[in-house]
Formats: C-alpha cells, structure tokens, sequence
C-alpha cells in the first residue's frame, strides 16, 4: 500500500541553529524507515526519520543504529557508499526529482534529473546553504559494538534550484526516504515507501509516495 505523509509546520524565524531544530524534531513523531525490499542483503539496522517544516525549509532528522560506521566520502562523492541516509523528492509531474544524501557526518550529495544515469548536480551555492547536525554515540552491547547516531538536516527550499519554491506551506510532493550504505561490511539497502524492483534502486520514482506540507 502506498503511503503517505503529513508534514507539520513550526514556526522558525531567521536562521535557527540545527541544534534547536534537533531538540523540536524530537518531539514529533518518529517514522521507521523499515521497509527491506532486498532481503537478501542481511543487516542488523534501525532506522527512522522525524520531519516538518518552517515555510521555507524542510526540517528532518535521521535516527540510526547500526553495526559499524564509515564516513569516506565528501561533498558529491560516493555518500551511498558510507553510513547513509537520503531523501528523494520530486517537486511536480515532469518526471524529474531531487536526491539528497548525506553521510553519518553531514557531508552531501545532492543532484536533479530524470533517472540514475541522467542526473546534474546541484550547484554549490545551493548545497552550502544546507547546515547539519550530527551526534554519534558507540558503546558494547552484549560483546558487539554499536553505533546509534543521529543527523539534523536543515534544506532550504531554494536548495530545489530547478523550482521557484516562495512557500512549503500546502505543497504537495513526491518523495521517498533511504538508508543505505553500500560498502558497509553488511550492505543493506531500507525504504519508508517500499520499492518493487528485483535489485536495490533507489531512483524509482514510481515508488515515491505523497508527501504533504501542512
């Protein structure tokens, strides 16, 4: 069944600092990003996101626990490869979408296009205005270490370059949310809406869901 997803607004003005986004995220509802469409892929992963908006940014915060940590990537390098989380969204019906993806320590890859192959990335004046949060705690359970960690993502709407967004308030959008990590020790490939493909894909856009902005 198709999902869909309600956004709430909060009333942010200037630039609030991710911390204090982080600590309002917290008292939304946490949304499983739980779905495992490759099953064959075996993992030992918990993931789930929390989200709203202000107006003119879209407010989200990833919460993960996991096995194992990696961060090599930096800006638009190979972020699916590490301790990743995304969100895809398509802002209209012209068959293009954002990809916005973002390692265990805030670095970003964010592109727009029409398919995997077809994708342009965003210019850097508009990935900077991004700011992120990040906050990692590992400890020893039951002699196996773990990571949980958590990211707070501020996007501003003119992040969405190739769109002309004056207002998130009752918008309505496509997207869907990932975690992945692709060179991890165990690879593992989770969606909010679930993907039907035989292989991991995340550039589905059939497979997005309804998002709306309250």
């Amino acid at each position: 069944m198709m999902r869909k997803l309600e956004v709430p607004f909060i009333p942010l003005y200037g630039k609030p600092a991710p911390a204090e986004v982080s600590r309002l995220l917290d008292r939304l509802q946490v949304i499983p990003i739980s779905c495992n469409p490759w099953p064959q892929y075996a993992h030992a992963v918990e993931a789930a996101f929390s989200i709203a908006h202000s107006e003119d940014a879209i407010l989200l915060k990833y919460y993960v626990k996991e096995s194992h940590l990696l961060a090599a990537a930096s800006t638009n390098g190979d972020i699916h490869k590490d301790s990743c989380v995304e969100f895809f969204v398509a802002c209209d019906d012209g068959g293009n979408y954002y990809n916005l993806e973002f390692n265990c320590i805030g670095w970003c890859k964010a592109g727009f296009g029409s398919s995997r192959e077809n994708r342009a990335p965003l210019p850097v004046t508009a990935t900077d205005l991004i700011t992120t949060a990040t906050h990692i705690i590992s400890a020893v359970e039951q002699g196996r270490r773990s990571f949980v960690w958590e990211l707070t993502v501020i996007i501003p709407a003119v992040v969405f370059s190739y769109h002309n967004i004056t207002t998130l308030t009752a918008m309505k959008v496509k997207g869907n949310f990932y975690k992945c990590g692709d060179e991890m020790p165990a690879p593992h490939f989770l969606t909010w809406n679930d993907v039907k493909a035989a292989m991991p894909d995340f550039h589905r856009r059939e497979d997005f869901a309804d998002i709306c902005f309250l």
